[in-house]
């Protein structure tokens, strides 16, 4: 992983931006998170040896299973979202998966004797709850990742993420993917994702 945890972790909330067996029983919020946390690590202690494709491998069952896609894709294009067909919008949510993969592969891509602590859920507006985790460097201060999580047919899902508690993932892409979408259409926004999600493997 490179040296600056805080600075890797705000790139990948501002780029990107999951079921395991856990959570495939109806685990609680706090356990998704730390499966989740668990598998990162694992990906992370690949490493080189893995690469970007075997790092990318080992994320995409994790994101899959951990995040709620599709209401991650809704978040992030806002109003706009009603104006998509099905078909579109799942084209949207596939390319949005791909990329948030493919930036926790590039990000997260080794391991220098760091760990991640997972806290208590509390709770949040709408029913849904924050699970607090932090990314704790071998030196140095730790970095706080907060999960926004909601039950969706009895499975804890994430639907957000807080970086040190304030910088919302949903709201950044939302305010990019707006931009893009007014000025671009659909078939320009998904161009701009495909295209940065292959720029990742460099």
């Amino acid at each position: 992983m490179r040296s600056l945890f805080a600075a890797s972790v705000l790139a990948l909330l501002l780029m990107t931006g999951l079921v395991s067996p856990a959570s495939a029983q109806g685990a609680g919020p706090e356990a998704v998170i730390r499966t989740f946390c668990d598998r990162l690590m694992e990906s992370m202690k690949g490493g080189v040896k893995l690469g970007y494709k075997g790092r990318a491998d080992k994320m995409r069952p994790a994101v899959t299973e951990a995040y709620d896609m599709p209401a991650m894709t809704r978040g992030t294009l806002g109003t706009a979202f009603s104006k998509l067909t099905p078909d579109e919008a799942a084209r949207l949510a596939e390319a949005y998966t791909a990329f948030s993969v493919g930036t926790y592969a590039a990000q997260f891509n080794e391991w220098n004797g760091e760990r991640f602590d997972v806290g208590e859920p509390r709770p949040s507006t709408g029913g849904n709850v924050i699970v607090p985790s932090w990314l704790v460097p071998k030196n140095g201060d730790p970095t706080q990742i907060d999960y926004v999580m909601r039950q969706d047919q009895g499975q804890w899902r994430i639907v957000d993420v807080l970086f040190e508690g304030t910088v919302s993932q949903v709201a950044v892409r939302r305010s990019e993917f707006g931009s893009i979408f007014r000025a671009k259409g659909f078939s320009g926004l998904i161009e701009t994702i495909e295209k940065q999600t292959a720029g990742l493997d460099k």
